[in-house]
């Protein structure tokens, strides 16, 4: 089967950038006022005392940190340097650092790896505070579509790999691996979309997040959730002060969470733009969950139904087709 590389990493930025101009807004605020016939820039309004983390040095249609790393990670693996926690660090500065370069500031974005870029913590130090948290960070799932074209009999470890450079803690392994399965599964083994959620189970053993895929895979189609419904998805609603952000109905910024939701919405969305609108209209931490939904669809089924204006307006669309190209190249030259 064909796949569009091009338009994979473009639906990527593409959710990214539309999805961050909702970030942590209400869902039932954004079903009531979103329409996708605009961009809707709504970072100022986010309810938090560090409004600074989400507003400096953000332009409306800049894709956030959820594209640049999995650029990073693509880079990772295209470098043909054996796939260490090492080399995926080295990746996600470079990449960093080369917005800096080009555009004379830092990417918004980037949750605790701000305090790695900044130097304000080590790694290491990152890597305790993810450890210890009851509830990890969802940067390892937001970036591991492209460990789908790792080598099968080394993809979970590469997905673990993933996860353990930042966020070494059970689920955000499981999320790393449900993620990479999932696109390998949609991309590569044209594993019919109702069947994902099954087909992804196989691959973990972590007990609570089976037993929310198992949930989730019993619920209805998007248009039909109802308020229990979205605590199988979302967690607690409205998300609890132990996560992040407080007290909006949405998705936290939690690995196992995200990675739910993104194999729920791929079972149900059939095309790259119904991806985006229904990772958006679940609310929360949307842009994470649209830059997955729509880049994996539109891997499958190409951009062709996503709006112009979208396409004509997020930040570095010829760079994602370039490395989306290139990517190509990697993946025909080890067949």
């Amino acid at each position: 089967m064909q796949i569009h590389f091009k338009d994979l990493f473009l639906g990527v930025a593409i959710g990214d950038a539309y999805g961050a101009g909702l970030e942590f807004q209400d869902r039932n605020w954004i079903r009531e006022h979103i329409d996708f016939t605009e961009f809707v820039n709504k970072r100022m309004d986010i309810n938090t005392d560090k409004i600074d983390l989400f507003v400096l040095d953000y332009k409306p249609w800049d894709y956030t940190d959820d594209a640049e790393m999995t650029v990073a990670v693509a880079k990772a693996l295209m470098s043909g340097k054996p796939f260490t926690e090492k080399l995926l660090i080295d990746s996600f500065s470079e990449e960093y650092d080369q917005t800096f370069l080009q555009r004379g500031y830092k990417r918004n974005g980037h949750g605790a790896m701000r305090w790695y870029f900044s130097g304000e913590k080590t790694i290491e130090e990152i890597k305790s505070f993810q450890k210890d948290k009851k509830y990890p960070g969802n940067a390892p799932p937001m970036r591991a579509i492209p460990i789908a074209f790792a080598p099968e009999n080394q993809l979970d470890s590469y997905a673990a790999i993933n996860a353990n450079c930042t966020h070494p803690h059970p689920l955000a392994v499981a999320s790393s691996i449900l993620v990479a399965r999932a696109a390998q599964g949609i991309l590569l083994k044209d594993i019919p979309q109702e069947t994902i959620i099954s087909h992804c189970l196989q691959f973990i053993d972590e007990p609570e997040t089976i037993a929310l895929l198992k949930a989730a895979d019993q619920l209805s189609e998007p248009a039909k959730l109802e308020g229990s419904d979205f605590e199988i998805l979302c967690g607690p609603q409205p998300v609890r002060k132990d996560q992040f952000l407080p007290g909006i109905h949405g998705l936290p910024s939690n690995a196992m969470q995200t990675a739910v939701c993104v194999l729920y919405v791929i079972k149900h969305a059939k095309t790259p733009f119904e991806a985006l609108k229904t990772a958006v209209n679940i609310g929360g931490d949307v842009d994470s969950l649209a830059s997955i939904c729509t880049g994996i669809l539109a891997g499958k089924f190409g951009i062709g139904d996503i709006p112009k204006y979208m396409i004509d307006s997020v930040e570095g669309k010829a760079y994602m087709q370039e490395i989306g190209e290139a990517f190509e190249y990697f993946v025909g030259k080890r067949k």
